[in-house]
């Protein structure tokens, strides 16, 4: 299925994906309208790399990233590039690049590679930046986020033309 993968100030956390699943929406209306693309993860609760600070607290990081598509058409999909400089999206109120360890946090510098494989699969590698999950004061340097893995999505045939 896939890793999540946090390069840390103190080390490299990694985790195993054991759900990703994509989903698609209309939002807005008439001109203004978009699809919503996202994609959720869950993590193994057993980390396959771990580090002392948060190994007491037993977590499994989750994230989710959203790009916005003028249309979905999964025969003509191929693959997508996006880049997302800032996880927050202000027209949304939303995180549309989030990760959630302790906290939801944004993700920023996001780039994200989108192949739809067929079948209702798509291949997903993500990187970003997100402030280091066990210091919220910004005292240490920034975690790099990476992701790959492959999400299904769930409701594929209502949206291939």
């Amino acid at each position: 299925m896939g890793n999540l993968t946090l390069f840390r100030f103190n080390g490299t956390e990694k985790h195993r994906l054991v759900e990703a699943r994509a989903y698609a929406t209309y939002k807005g209306q008439g001109d203004d309208q978009k699809v919503m693309l996202w994609f959720e993860t869950e993590t193994d609760p057993e980390p396959l790399v771990s580090l002392p600070d948060p190994d007491e607290l037993q977590n499994n990081p989750d994230a989710e990233i959203t790009v916005y598509l003028d249309q979905l058409d999964l025969k003509h999909f191929g693959v997508r590039e996006f880049e997302l400089e800032s996880g927050y999206n202000e027209d949304g109120s939303s995180l549309d690049a989030r990760l959630y360890y302790f906290e939801h946090q944004e993700v920023h510098h996001n780039t994200v590679r989108i192949e739809y494989k067929g079948n209702g699969f798509f291949h997903v590698q993500w990187c970003g930046m997100t402030m280091d999950v066990n210091y919220y004061d910004g005292s240490r340097p920034d975690t790099r986020l990476e992701l790959e893995g492959d999400f299904f999505f769930e409701e594929y045939e209502t949206w291939q033309s």
